[in-house]
């Protein structure tokens, strides 16, 4: 049995705030009845796969209704300083292309004006 505290934000829908995988073990357990859980919260069997989404944040919600639990995936917000030094990256890089384009121009530029043999 897992044991979930949630957030309740509408009848069918609340955001779990607190997982115990083991709430009745004796020494890491929680300490407290069934009774005394459910009345803080739920018991579930399990609980469901996570799935992977880079730059996001996965939230367990729960329906108190019918006992379904389900991932949400918010997108995590990009700090301004990310923001600022992935644009001097991808400048930095602009400018090293050019640099490598104008270079490539001069060689052809030599190969076309050069002297005849």
């Amino acid at each position: 049995m897992i044991f979930i505290q949630y957030e309740r934000i509408t009848d069918t829908k609340a955001l779990v705030t607190f997982t115990h995988y083991m709430p009745f073990d004796e020494i890491n357990g929680l300490g407290k009845t069934e009774q005394e859980l459910l009345e803080k919260g739920a018991l579930v069997e399990s609980e469901p796969q996570k799935e992977f989404h880079p730059d996001t944040q996965a939230m367990l919600f729960y329906n108190p209704q019918t006992k379904e639990l389900w991932y949400e995936y918010a997108t995590l917000p990009v700090p301004e300083e990310d923001r600022i030094s992935q644009l001097e990256i991808a400048t930095e890089e602009n400018k090293k292309a050019n640099l490598d384009t104008q270079e490539a121009v001069l060689q052809l530029y030599e190969m076309v004006t050069g002297p005849l043999t």
